[in-house]
This record gives C-alpha cells, structure tokens and sequence, in this order.
C-alpha cells in the first residue's frame, strides 16, 4: 500500500548521494585542476624566455678564445671547471627543490 512511498524515499535518497558524490569528486579534482592551470602558465612563460644572444652567435667558444693561454692553463690546473660543475648541480638541486614543494623550503 505504501510501496510508492518507500519507493519515493529511495529515489530521493539515491539522488541525494548522487549529489553528494558529485560534489566530493568536484573538490577532490579542484586541486589538481588549479596545480594544472598553475604549472602550464609556468611552463608558458618558461618557453617565452629568449635565448641569450651570445649563445646564439657560436656559444662561450668565442668567448673563451680571447682570454690569456696563462689564465687558461691556471684556471685548468686549479680544477675551476669542477668547481663550477659542483656549483651548478648545487644551484640545480636547490632550484629543483623549490620548484617541487612550491617554495615551501
């Protein structure tokens, strides 16, 4: 006798937890949405970057071509090119950190 009411009842109660999951699922992808929205402007504005002009024009070669065969030789001697290779995995690494946990460290 009361068969459409529980009836009722249930298609209420189904469309009601329909809703309810629509709504967590919304607010579970929102982050990722925003993270997303965030890293392709990032990455936009990261490809926009023009390259140096002497990078262009033959790289650090031409550079390196007019500095004294003296300074050279120290500078080959004193291991600098090592030094500058740690520095630059180092300066890698902390810039990778950053990037990573969105400055938080």
């Amino acid at each position: 006798m009361f068969d459409w009411v529980t009836d009722l009842w249930n298609g209420i109660t189904a469309w009601m937890l329909e809703i309810w999951n629509s709504i967590v699922e919304f607010f579970t992808e929102l982050p990722i949405l925003i993270l997303d929205g965030v890293l392709s402007s990032v990455a936009t504005l990261i490809e926009n970057i023009p390259v140096p002009e002497f990078l262009i024009n033959g790289g650090l070669q031409s550079y390196l071509v007019s500095i004294d065969p003296g300074v050279l030789y120290f500078l080959d001697r004193s291991g600098f090119d090592a030094a500058i290779a740690i520095l630059g995995t180092g300066v890698t690494f902390r810039l990778t950190r950053k990037i990573m946990t969105l400055g938080r460290w």
